[in-house]
């Protein structure tokens, strides 16, 4: 099932400029089978995500991209909504409460994200992020970053033992689907989401 994890639209995200019907028509196009809408902060309801669903016949799973004191971190099957700054540790045990999964997005982004500013940084010194220790596993493709950003945060992940899923990041129809997670199971509802996450029953594809 090919799902793209990472995405914003004008319904909750103000850099978005992509309408939720264009998103799912990008998407129809681009041969997904659905999509994860992950608002800066906010998360769709779930009478919203089935409206939009059974619109244009595509599947689509709820989560955000929650920003912390140490970066940005996707979070999947966490209902509750920032109400301030969060730090990592803040956010991991609100997500393991309720058994969902958090990953660092686009960890290395202009290598600057975390405060790294050498562009010859070795994985060693990335693994020392305090954040890495708070999160089940970092986006490894990211349709936004570099291709040296995606592979440092791969370095990473592989040596850290951390789970690796890709999205896109997209804010524009034409930028949906540039990266996408590929699951080896039909997943039925958010918390088959979750778990194919958690068990990394997946592999990772960049199609533009």
């Amino acid at each position: 099932m090919k799902l793209d994890l990472h995405i914003h639209t004008t319904e909750f995200s103000s850099c978005s400029t992509m309408s939720p019907d264009e998103l799912m028509i990008a998407a129809r196009e681009n041969g997904l089978d659905g999509v994860c809408i992950t608002e800066h902060n906010r998360i769709w309801t779930k009478s919203q995500a089935e409206a939009l669903s059974n619109k244009h016949g595509l599947a689509v799973f709820r989560g955000m991209e929650v920003t912390t004191t140490g970066g940005d971190i996707l979070v999947f099957g966490l209902e509750e909504e920032p109400d301030g700054m969060w730090t990592p540790a803040m956010l991991k045990s609100k997500v393991d409460a309720v058994g969902g999964a958090a990953i660092a997005a686009h960890p290395f982004r202009g290598f600057l994200l975390f405060g790294f500013g050498d562009l010859k940084m070795q994985v060693q010194d990335a693994l020392d992020n305090p954040t890495f220790s708070q999160v089940h596993g970092l986006e490894v493709c990211n349709g936004l970053v570099t291709e040296t950003e995606n592979n440092l945060a791969r370095e990473v992940a592989e040596a850290a033992g951390l789970i690796m899923i890709g999205g896109s990041d997209a804010h524009r129809p034409e930028a949906v689907g540039t990266c996408i997670t590929e699951f080896h199971d039909f997943i039925a509802n958010e918390k088959e989401l979750v778990q194919a996450i958690l068990s990394s029953r997946f592999s990772l594809r960049k199609i533009k």
